[in-house]
């Protein structure tokens, strides 16, 4: 939050740049009486924040003033109307402009235009209306140009646009907002999961700015680590130009007093069938918990619950002491430690409860849902404009889940599912199956049925790969094809066989830089083979300590969502964890990042 409004502070400036400037340059004022007095005040009370009462000044200079001047006062008042939030006003006031009208006032106008559909939300028309001025050196035309870019998640571009201004800039505190602005765009473009990587062929200077941009955004949100990024940027970038009061006085942010308890009780299944899965979340919490550096670190007890059951487990860990408990795994085991949960100690389950089970005080749950991610999807295809679809998921318990929840979010926020169909989980041949969904002959030159603009698909890797196949060889390949994470191993043989397929996944699997993959580099280091399901798993265990100290904030509501290795994690009205996350397409077998759909879906 504020780093938008940091964001909106710096458009702000622009404005008031723009109109300024322009003011100053057009008229050539002399003296201090009649519409230079009016001037004069609205530039005072502009550079005070009093946008309204500026406005209001540039109005009384314009009505009285000559006609040389009295269009610059008019687009000078439109500019503080913007920058003050009444947009209406800043549209009347661009309606007085008057012939003749010189180049520089239409290069203005037309600046403002695509502020104000920047301001009204119509990225698409600021974006057309942008293109409409001519290219030149301009600091408040490059500004805008940035927002614009900034908007449509181009970051890259938007940098480069602001290094290119910054050397337009004489005066140290317009360079100093002007870098603030680069930072606070980054930060706010990779929120809404915009891909800031330096392209191919980028220079030192753009790849610091998308580095830092990224190191300032997370530690402000509170990752882990940002004190030593930041040391190891100053020392790749040692002449980069980034002043350093952008990072002055930047630490890891504290568990507020009362946020972390005195004793910790981690219930994980250790022996057993599940001892691989346990193990893996057991190592993340391990992993953070060491991260953490905090010298008030609380005290850490492990339990088996697969030696004894969860129940016990817990109640052995309140006799011993521990006043907050992570665990147990399994969605029966959590459903069976909630009839204990009295509110004696504060519970972070690691799965959810099942629908229709009331929900103790102090207990939050936790987990990686398919279910999730399969409203996501939903959310994500109406979002791209694609209203009708079929669906295609296993007989399985898991498969149901998937596809219930799907088609509840696409259809109550809209969506049609034309047709679903499902297969037995020793399926290997999909072509007929195919072929009735589609209502295709799978035959050169045939085409799926018309009624569906995507397909939908549950799958584990390997039938996901068989599928994918298998409606490339039926001509069906070009149909968009939708699934959740569940279908994507990094490691596994044959991805390029999923080419084509769109899924959302956690940013350990999908960041290829900043705090995940430090965190991957860690673990794969530490644990060999520590990847594909299990790595996600190791993920979950490192942000399940995180959420520790964030409850309290994340619970209040309105709260920046904590940057997890799972996710963009916030808590809802019932005391679960959601994620936000970020969007791929396979190709050539390695997921690319998305950007985030320009319309969004919120959930129904």
């Amino acid at each position: 939050m504020q780093a938008k409004v940091r964001l909106a502070r710096n458009l702000l400036a622009a404005c008031l740049l723009a109109a300024v400037t322009a003011a100053c340059q057009m008229s050539g004022l002399q003296t201090a009486s009649g519409p230079e007095a009016a001037a004069e005040r609205a530039q005072r009370q502009a550079r005070q924040g009093d946008h309204a009462a500026a406005a209001r000044n540039y109005e009384t200079a314009a009505r009285s003033a000559a006609e040389p001047d009295r269009n610059t006062y008019w687009l000078a008042a439109a500019a503080q109307w913007i920058a003050g939030g009444d947009l209406d006003a800043a549209e009347t006031a661009i309606a007085m402009l008057a012939p003749p009208i010189s180049a520089a006032e239409t290069r203005e106008r037309l600046r403002l235009d695509v502020e104000l559909a920047l301001a009204r939300g119509d990225s698409k028309r600021a974006a057309a209306l942008l293109r409409d001025i001519p290219e030149g050196d301009d600091a408040a035309v490059l500004a805008t140009r940035a927002r614009v870019q900034f908007g449509s998640l181009q970051v890259p571009a938007a940098v480069t646009t602001l290094m290119s201004r910054d050397r337009l800039l004489n005066n140290a505190a317009d360079r100093q907002e002007n870098q603030r602005f680069i930072v606070d765009g980054i930060g706010t473009a990779l929120a809404r999961g915009a891909d800031g990587r330096p392209p191919a062929g980028a220079d030192a200077e753009l790849t610091g700015w998308l580095e830092l941009g990224r190191i300032l955004s997370d530690a402000q949100a509170g990752a882990l680590g940002a004190p030593r990024r930041l040391q190891s940027w100053r020392e790749r970038f040692p002449a980069h130009p980034a002043s350093p009061s952008l990072w002055q006085g930047l630490v890891e942010r504290p568990a507020a007093a009362g946020d972390l308890p005195r004793q910790i009780a981690l219930l994980l299944p250790l022996s057993g069938r599940a001892e691989s899965a346990g193990a893996a979340v057991r190592d993340g919490f391990l992993a953070a918990y060491y991260d953490d550096g905090s010298a008030a670190r609380p005290r850490l007890r492990i339990y088996d619950v697969a030696a004894h059951d969860a129940p016990s487990s817990y109640l052995q860990a309140l006799a011993d002491g521990s006043d907050f408990v992570v665990g147990p795994l399994t969605r029966e085991e959590v459903a069976s430690l909630a009839t204990l949960a009295d509110g004696r100690a504060t519970t972070l389950a690691l799965n959810f409860l099942p629908d229709g089970v009331a929900v103790p005080d102090r207990f939050y749950q936790y987990a990686l849902s398919p279910e999730d991610e399969a409203r996501l999807a939903a959310r994500r295809i109406l979002a791209e404009g694609r209203t009708s679809g079929v669906t295609l998921a296993p007989q399985s318990d898991w498969g149901r889940r998937v596809q219930a929840a799907f088609a509840d979010e696409f259809t109550a926020a809209g969506g049609q599912l034309v047709d679903h169909a499902d297969y037995l989980p020793a399926t290997v041949d999909f072509n007929d199956l195919l072929r009735r969904l589609l209502k295709t002959t799978g035959q050169k030159g045939s085409a799926p049925r018309a009624d569906a603009q995507f397909i939908f698909v549950a799958a584990q890797p390997v039938h996901g790969r068989l599928i994918r196949t298998q409606l490339r060889f039926n001509y069906a390949s070009a149909l968009p094809m939708y699934a959740t994470s569940d279908i994507f191993d990094a490691t596994g043989q044959g991805n390029v066989d999923l080419d084509g397929v769109m899924f959302p996944d956690m940013p350990w699997v999908l960041d290829p830089y900043g705090p995940p993959a430090a965190a991957r580099e860690t673990a794969e280091r530490t644990w060999p083979g520590r990847s594909g399901q299990l790595g996600r798993l190791h993920a979950f265990g490192y942000d399940a300590f995180r959420m520790i100290g964030e409850l309290r904030r994340l619970k209040s509501g309105g709260s920046t969502p904590l940057p997890g290795l799972t996710g963009r994690l916030a808590i809802d009205g019932q005391g679960r964890v959601r994620r936000e996350l970020d969007w791929a397409q396979v190709v050539n077998g390695r997921p690319n990042l998305l950007p985030p759909p320009m319309s969004a879906v919120p959930p129904s």
